[in-house]
């Protein structure tokens, strides 16, 4: 029994073993950090046309658009909120030990999952919500044949836009699940 112990360990020992490439996975946070950080600033950016909306037009809104305005305003500084706190761990994370690194890895792929998710979601939102505005300002009577027909194609066109941008953000989920998998997977080796 102690022979097969010891040819065991010696087939054991033989084994190839992966050398781990610190500068990578330093490198590997740093590009992290800089892609959430500017993450950061265009999530903060896209609330920009909506307050110059509201800014611009609110007199030129009926009490009906106001209020919906006001609901998109309410609804989408929380969740800018939201996304900027799920980015923190990467574009704010300074750490020299490697595994603390693959910790702070798996939080953030779990935190990209559910902002790929909200980005999912938040597309057929968008379109459904572009539709309703410019549907009130129809029946409100505030835009002539020609300002329709303009606002139906800006309609089309940002909704394929984001049809696109579901595929988009529906696949990035499904590849961060899989990364995900694979690295808890991995920290259960170890």
């Amino acid at each position: 029994m102690d022979n097969q112990n010891r040819d065991l360990a010696k087939l054991w020992q033989a084994q190839p073993v992966a050398s781990v490439d610190l500068a990578q996975i330093k490198q590997s946070l740093v590009s992290e950090r800089r892609k959430q950080r500017l993450f950061m600033l265009l999530d903060c950016s896209a609330v920009l046309p909506l307050l110059y909306v509201l800014y611009r037009f609110w007199d030129d809104f009926s009490p009906a658009s106001q209020a919906f305005q006001a609901i998109m305003l309410a609804v989408a500084l929380p969740m800018l909120v939201y996304q900027l706190w799920l980015r923190r761990i990467a574009a704010f994370y300074r750490a020299d030990q490697t595994h603390c690194h693959v910790t702070h890895l798996i939080k953030q792929i779990e935190n990209n999952v559910r902002i790929a998710f909200i980005t999912k979601h938040s597309t057929w939102l968008a379109s459904l919500c572009m539709c309703l505005f410019f549907t009130e300002r129809y029946f409100y009577g505030a835009l002539s044949d020609e300002k329709i027909i303009r606002n139906i194609f800006i309609v089309l066109t940002i909704s394929g836009g984001m049809a696109v941008w579901y595929v988009l953000a529906n696949k990035r989920q499904k590849r961060l699940q899989e990364k995900l998998r694979s690295l808890r997977e991995m920290q259960e080796i170890r």
